[in-house]
């Protein structure tokens, strides 16, 4: 079954956040100064079940989910997420499992037995290789080998294809842009830059502190010659280039939006439906699966939803005031 909503863009690809927990505090996502030691997370009883999510997620591959990635907070955290892993990758229908992760808990166990469970790719966040930025950034004590480190197990595991991405914020990390693709060149992992985005509330957000696709390509073309890749699919965000010894790509939701083309639905930790990253609403479906309501109705649920979807806020964020007023979910919440 496919379904479609009313810019006749298909459901697709399903964001699974499994914990809004996490071992960093960046300051584009979970600035210390709000997520500080009395910030409440949520309990074990308030978040999706491994049973539930599974659920969910057979009734959304009927409805023409292919793809499904498990974010945070920091996905690792959660234990025995191989074991949801391995459910999710024999769901009939669904085509690729993938993770994102700072990559601090990828251990080579870790990594072997992400791998064991049928997880078919990894993303890992990494916005610096200068340690003290790195520090400033991720909030922690930790550094970029140690980041490094994760990546490389990923590796030794048999992953391909690594992505690493990078938010990019002006006289900040800017910096970095040469030496990250410098790093990974040739070593089989994508380098990913993406333009700081207005996600949540808490961010600090300034349309003067994005580095636009435009100026990471003027950035990018002191040092390398690079050419153009097409789309691996239609809904792919990330503008892909090659360059010698690799390929890299830009999500350029600021500058030049792919609302067009979005066919993602996330699902936070707690059991709330977003059909935008950018989204101030929420449907509870938690509170449904949780009832005595049969599969038949949770899918004519999650239909209503989708065939009701026009969310095109990356193309309208600076046409309508109204928008600059929207009290929109927590990055580390929506599960980004």
């Amino acid at each position: 079954m496919n379904i479609t909503d009313k810019f006749s863009r298909k459901l697709r690809d399903l964001r699974i956040s499994v914990t809004d927990k996490c071992n960093f505090r960046c300051n584009y996502c979970m600035p210390s100064e709000i997520f500080d030691n009395n910030y409440k997370f949520l309990s074990k009883s308030e978040i999706l079940s491994f049973e539930e999510i599974i659920k969910l997620s057979n009734i959304f591959a009927e409805l023409g989910t292919k793809k499904i990635r498990l974010t945070g907070g920091e996905p690792l955290l959660r234990n025995n997420l191989h074991l949801l892993i391995n459910k999710l990758s024999k769901i009939n229908g669904i085509t690729d499992v993938s993770l994102t992760t700072n990559g601090i808990l990828l251990s080579e166990n870790n990594a072997l037995q992400l791998k064991k469970s049928g997880l078919n790719r990894i993303t890992v966040s990494l916005d610096s290789l200068n340690d003290q930025r790195f520090k400033n950034i991720s909030g922690t004590k930790y550094s970029p080998t140690d980041v490094l480190n994760g990546i490389n197990n990923a590796k030794n595991a048999g992953f391909y294809n690594i992505k690493v991405n990078m938010v990019v914020k002006k006289n900040v990390n800017d910096f970095d842009i040469i030496p990250m693709l410098k790093k990974f060149k040739n070593s089989g992992c994508i380098v990913r830059f993406i333009e700081f985005m207005d996600v949540g509330n808490v961010n600090y957000w300034d349309h003067k502190d994005v580095v636009c696709q435009e100026n990471i390509l003027k950035i990018i073309s002191k040092e390398f010659d690079f050419v153009p890749i097409e789309k691996n699919y239609s809904s792919e965000v990330a503008k892909r280039w090659s360059y010698e010894g690799g390929e890299f790509g830009i999500i350029s939701s600021i500058s030049s939006p792919f609302c067009g083309d979005c066919s993602r639905l996330r699902l936070t930790a707690e059991g709330k439906l977003y059909t935008c990253l950018f989204s101030d609403s929420s449907h509870d479906i938690k509170k449904i699966i949780r009832s005595s309501y049969s599969d038949n109705s949770l899918k004519d649920f999650i239909k209503n939803i989708w065939n009701n979807r026009d969310d095109r806020y990356s193309e309208k964020r600076f046409d309508v005031d109204k928008i600059k007023s929207i009290r929109k979910a927590e990055m580390s919440y929506i599960g980004g």
